[in-house]
């Protein structure tokens, strides 16, 4: 009834006009950003598309899907299939046709799974696509559909369906204390409009990662969301800079009416408040083009410490509500993935030890 075809096979015209239409899909489905997410280190894609055998022979999904390796020591490794958007199907599907799309996806998840001798299936559904937001957004998290165990969390999503003044009365009082500080030290905000933006804006993500103790992204990465989304129109790169020094910068992407913050990145010791500035910045810069909707990110709300809770606190700041973010997985080898969480969480303590 169904058959697999590769994108390369299916071509990037007709994956994004499918992509477009279905509003199961958002920006990370589309042919381009499987490119960019593979730019990350220990990623291949293998993004797929389905296919009805017979009759109409036509797309009924689309599969947003990497293989990722990575290390958690010298000489440990291990591999997991993640699809970073989901399935997204036809708008049109009945829902036994829908049934049916999806156990055919379950069972090309566990066939590569097995092939790939992944320890894992890792799934998560954009909160912009517009199956998934406002009073669309299910109750249920429509991954079980596909049968994960359930890893629902939250993001913080930001209604710009209302006025700017009530946007503005809506973010929290520390927040808009640190908008109006920046704007006395003379920030000024603008778009990045060349490749040596892009270039300055890569050093700032170096010492940022850096100063975390986060190992940085290539720079392959960045050269891909400024060729793939920012020149083609779904990627906005504002900068923040003082005398000429750039001092903060914050990637958007945006599609379908929905914005997303990707990518940002700070000097040491900047004013606090800039980060506040440049993220109002988009949200007005956003509102008033039309947009509809605004994810900050997934939230930490339990939080009682640490980065999570500073995350937490940064995103909620701004007045979003939270809004269901749907994630699942399927642990194909629960051993040498328990080991590998072990040791992750070593790694972890070892470098907080350190400093580093």
């Amino acid at each position: 009834m169904f058959s697999v075809i590769g994108r390369e096979e299916l071509g990037q015209a007709e994956w994004d006009a499918f992509v477009d239409a279905s509003d199961e899909a958002w920006l990370w489905h589309r042919f381009d950003a499987q490119d960019v997410l593979a730019a990350r280190r220990g990623r291949n894609v293998l993004s797929f598309a389905i296919r009805e055998s017979g009759g109409q022979e036509r797309i009924v999904a689309i599969v947003p899907l990497h293989l990722v390796e990575g290390g958690y020591s010298k000489l440990f490794s291990v591999k997991v299939l993640d699809s970073f958007g989901g399935v997204a199907c036809l708008n049109d599907l009945g829902s036994k046709q829908k049934k049916k799309v999806l156990d055919f996806v379950r069972e090309q998840f566990i066939n590569l799974a097995l092939q790939c001798k992944v320890v894992q299936i890792d799934l998560r559904l954009t909160p912009m696509a517009p199956a998934y937001r406002g009073e669309q957004c299910p109750k249920v998290n429509p991954l079980l559909h596909l049968g994960v165990e359930n890893r629902l969390t939250q993001t913080y999503v930001i209604d710009l369906q209302y006025s700017k003044e009530e946007l503005w009365d809506r973010l929290l009082g520390y927040c808009r204390t640190h908008i109006r500080k920046a704007e006395k030290e003379g920030f000024v905000i603008r778009e990045a409009d060349s490749f040596a933006d892009v270039e300055k804006y890569y050093g700032l993500h170096l010492e940022t990662y850096y100063r975390t103790g986060v190992e940085p992204h290539p720079f392959k990465y960045f050269e891909h969301i400024w060729r793939s989304f920012t020149i083609k129109g779904y990627s906005k790169i504002f900068l923040a800079e003082r005398d000429g020094e750039l001092v903060a910068a914050d990637n958007e992407a945006f599609y379908k009416k929905g914005v997303v913050g990707w990518t940002a990145a700070g000097k040491s010791g900047a004013t606090k408040g800039i980060n506040n500035l440049l993220h109002w910045h988009a949200i007005r810069y956003f509102k008033e083009r039309g947009f509809e909707w605004y994810e900050s990110g997934e939230a930490f709300p339990a939080a009682r410490g640490g980065k999570n809770k500073g995350l937490n606190d940064f995103k909620k700041s701004f007045g979003g509500e939270l809004y269901p973010y749907y994630r699942g997985e399927i642990v194909m080898r629960p051993v040498l993935l328990e080991t590998a969480n072990w040791l992750k969480t070593l790694r972890q303590s070892l470098d907080f030890k350190s400093g580093n």
